[in-house]
């Protein structure tokens, strides 16, 4: 196994606890909150208010304070858009909403009605526009349109001598507009904050449930590892033990039998190192051993290993494995090897066939066998409740391949395998953390 393929790991945790805190700081943001009811009809509400502002705002800006009607409609429509984008764009609408008060109180300057220097349509929309970032956004931003729009009216003031007397017109109005848009401000940020800190609660129960599940993971690959290693791999030791010792205690073993004897522990060795690798990837150790995984290029060995056991096995390799991806060569690998311990298993003596090639774009697998000669001993079926064929379907289907397997008319075996030759990013994390 690789460096490379390691399990992902927690690299992406701190873009992801990033996000986090965004969505904390901007509630709104959140795609799920979007589609719940309550916000649906928030923001329908939202919208009925602005176009009735609009509705009543333009033609008072244009009779009663007597601005020309295209200019009355131009700062109205910015000022009920603006309410209406709030949500979204927060520091956007506030700009262009504080721009269009600016302009209808400059507009309105020469006239002598009251009140002045905001009229009462665009109080109200300085009024909806905090109670939208109060409830929506952070409190900075809602304090900081507060404060600008009671800026923005005492600036008003300054500039127009002309309006100075009486003062308590535009006193009046001052008082009316800062004090209860202030109010307004207060009660939506204690909502919104009320708001946040739930959000935030939330959210750090998830944290502590998804902590609890890894930790789960975890200590549930440690559990399989000490499994595999207490039973599997002591099995697998004694086997490799005993055939190597067995030349030298059993007197006068025919060649055949010391090269039987010499598969064995050859591919016992080949197991107890495959095993030493699962296990360190199951526990996750950094010193875990990292050995190349098997590719294309090692199915002659495999083959010449079956055929020592006593299976007459031939292979059809293609040259495919210079532009083949890596994952798709280590499935086709694993796919051969379980159609060929299927056969050691089921069917010993029979036939074999093994075919690996490129089939248009993807890569093309075919083990067959024929019926076991006669006189052998009855086996289950191949898919007999077992995970070898299951997990050669998992295998596959993480790359995206296809899977066919059966009985011939012969009384044979086909498994037929399609793999793509370059898996998709997301398939291939999958494959590695599947792979043994």
């Amino acid at each position: 196994m690789t460096s490379d393929d390691h399990e992902p790991s927690s690299a992406g945790a701190p873009a992801a606890r990033d996000v986090r805190r965004a969505r904390r700081r901007w509630p709104w943001s959140t795609r799920r909150e979007w589609a719940t009811w309550p916000v649906v009809v928030a923001r329908l509400v939202l919208v009925v208010i602005a176009a009735t502002l609009f509705a009543v705002a333009a033609p008072v800006t244009a009779v009663v304070y007597g601005v020309p009607v295209p200019l009355a409609l131009l700062v109205t429509a910015v000022l009920s858009v603006s309410l209406g984008l709030a949500p979204v764009l927060p520091r956007t609408a506030s700009v262009a909403h504080l721009v269009a008060v600016a302009a209808l109180g400059v507009m309105t300057i020469g006239g002598d009605v009251a009140p002045w220097p905001l009229p009462v349509t665009a109080i109200i929309g300085v009024g909806a526009l905090v109670v939208v970032l109060g409830v929506r956004t952070d409190w900075r931003l809602t304090a900081a349109v507060w404060t600008a729009a009671t800026v923005l009216t005492l600036a008003l003031v300054a500039v127009a001598p002309s309006r100075w007397e009486p003062a308590d017109v535009w006193a009046s109005t001052f008082v009316v507009s800062a004090g209860s848009t202030l109010l307004l401000a207060g009660a939506a940020v204690a909502i919104g904050q009320r708001r946040a800190v739930r959000v935030e609660l939330a959210e750090a129960r998830r944290d502590v449930e998804l902590e609890q599940e890894r930790r789960r993971t975890v200590e549930e690959r440690a559990r399989i590892a000490r499994e595999l290693h207490d039973v599997v791999a002591h099995s697998m030791s004694v086997v490799h033990m005993q055939a190597e010792s067995a030349p030298y205690r059993v007197q006068d073993l025919p060649p055949e039998a010391r090269a039987e004897f010499a598969a064995i522990a050859g591919t016992s060795r080949t197991a107890l190192r495959e095993m030493r690798q699962l296990l360190g990837t199951l526990r996750g150790g950094a010193d875990a051993e990292r050995a190349p995984q098997p590719q294309l290029a090692d199915l002659p060995d495999l083959v010449e290993r079956t055929r020592v056991a006593g299976i007459p096995v031939t292979l059809h390799l293609d040259a495919v494995d210079g532009d083949a991806d890596r994952l798709a060569q280590l499935t086709a690998y694993r796919v051969v090897q379980e159609a060929l311990g299927n056969v050691a298993r089921h069917a010993p003596g029979a036939s074999t066939v093994v075919t690996v090639g490129r089939h248009g774009a993807a890569l093309r697998v075919e083990v067959t066998n024929s019926a076991p000669p006669a006189g052998t001993v009855a086996a289950p079926p191949p898919d007999d409740g077992g995970f070898g064929l299951a997990g050669m379907r998992e295998r596959v289907a993480a790359l995206g391949g296809t899977v066919e397997h059966g009985p011939r008319p012969d009384g044979g075996f086909r498994v037929a395998v399609t793999l793509p030759t370059t898996p998709a990013p997301a398939s291939s994390t999958r494959a590695d953390e599947e792979q043994p």
